[in-house]
């Protein structure tokens, strides 16, 4: 592949900016999280209610993203996302004017089907502006936005909430989306129409497409392939494990470790940090596999089980009477995570074709939201009943059964090397 001057990079800016997207998306997402103790005593909804407050944002998710992901292929990125962020960051501030549990989930039910194209748009954006050898750092940039975003929600939340109350906290986070979509509308464009991209760097990002694949693909034809089936059930397995740690975090520093509000501002980042550093080092190893010879795939995958066998630390993390060691372990299991849904988005899009990758995305986030939701669900009675450590030792055993299922039903194929 030839090389271009840094200087002429223009992709990364692209990267940066989607980086920015993600954190936007988790601020406003975590924001309900951070306030959920407090919320709970001024406006008294209960923990079950609290999980319906939960399903109500992941059912919308789950339409927003086999919605959004068809809605990127057919419009393409820049119409459709600057729509999503628009109505999210309404829905978020939307928030500040709940009075009961109900408003607040027809709020979430807002939110999430502005939020869910978030990341399916950032990865098909990802998807056409970077080569195949650059893609898994660049797509684990792009996906520790979220990470990023859950490090920085608690305290920020937390310090507007404890300043200028819970509704003021909605309403500034909920805003910062709009500053986002200004820069977004006037710099963002597709790298064979970008006026500022040079012609070396244009060279280098369209010369690894496959020709032929600018039309839109039908539901016919992305549903005929059965890797689109395994990639829904990983993530139907796979992604509860983030849910619950975004909606019950607090939640569970609060009710088992006697956490305040304050504390869990100051603390309750620390394990996002980890997914941060899990997702960088995910996507950076296995572009080093690639560039020394691995097909994508294998490079893939092997990071992939590297990650399955972390997890099981959350089953230790519950069991810890001390609340830094069960930070500690959370943070293993978030990193290990990040390291996981890095390399599963980029294998999505190396393993299908661009024309179908904001669907197949899309509708593997159908198979995510669904996971969620009925883990959400289950969660508000498990704890209510049996407390946390069913939830943990469930979740830890997660990802090693998806990595077996996607190997049976996804096998490695010899490919040349890009």
């Amino acid at each position: 592949m030839a090389r271009v001057p840094w200087a002429s990079h223009r992709r990364w800016f692209i990267v940066g900016l989607l980086f920015l997207l993600q954190i936007i998306n988790y601020v406003d997402r975590q924001a309900l999280s951070v306030l959920a103790p407090a919320l709970r005593d001024q406006l008294g909804f209960s923990t079950e209610q609290y999980s319906y407050i939960v399903t109500c944002f992941l059912v919308a998710y789950m339409i927003g993203f086999a919605a959004g992901g068809r809605m990127l292929d057919v419009f393409g990125v820049k119409r459709t996302l600057a729509a999503a962020v628009c109505v999210w960051s309404v829905a978020g501030m939307l928030h500040a004017a709940a009075r009961t549990w109900v408003h607040l989930a027809a709020a979430r039910l807002l939110l999430g089907l502005g939020e869910a194209v978030g990341p399916t748009g950032g990865a098909k954006a990802i998807g056409e502006w970077i080569p195949k050898r650059e893609r898994g750092l660049c797509m684990a940039i792009f996906s520790n936005g979220l990470a990023t975003g859950a490090v920085i929600a608690p305290p920020l939340v937390a310090f507007l909430a404890l300043k200028s109350g819970w509704q003021a906290a909605f309403l500034i986070t909920g805003a910062l989306g709009f500053l986002w979509l200004a820069v977004w509308l006037l710099r963002y464009y597709p790298p064979e129409a970008d006026p500022r991209l040079t012609e070396p760097e244009r060279a280098v990002i369209l010369a690894g497409r496959d020709q032929g694949q600018d039309r839109s693909a039908s539901w016919r034809e992305v549903l005929s392939n059965p890797a689109c089936y395994s990639l829904l059930l990983a993530r139907f397995l796979t992604d509860p494990v983030p849910y619950f740690f975004t909606f019950w975090l607090p939640e569970y520093l609060r009710r088992s470790h006697d956490f305040s509000v304050a504390l869990i501002g100051m603390v309750a980042w620390i394990p996002y940090l980890a997914a941060d550093v899990g997702g960088l080092s995910g996507g950076a190893i296995s572009d080093v596999l690639v560039r020394r010879g691995w097909t994508p795939v294998r490079a893939r995958r092997r990071l992939m089980l590297v990650a399955a066998c972390l997890t099981p630390v959350a089953a230790l993390a519950v069991r810890a009477d001390s609340a830094a060691v069960a930070l500690a372990c959370i943070g293993v299991v978030l990193a290990a995570h990040s390291c996981w849904t890095t390399n599963l988005q980029t294998f999505m899009t190396e393993r299908f074709p661009r024309s179908q990758v904001g669907t197949v995305i899309g509708l593997s986030g159908v198979g995510s939201s669904l996971g969620g939701i009925i883990a959400m669900l289950l969660t508000g009675v498990i704890v209510a009943r049996h407390g946390y450590v069913p939830v943990f030792t469930v979740l830890g055993a997660m990802h090693a059964t998806a990595f077996v299922l996607l190997s049976l039903m996804n096998p490695t194929k010899k490919e040349p090397v890009s």
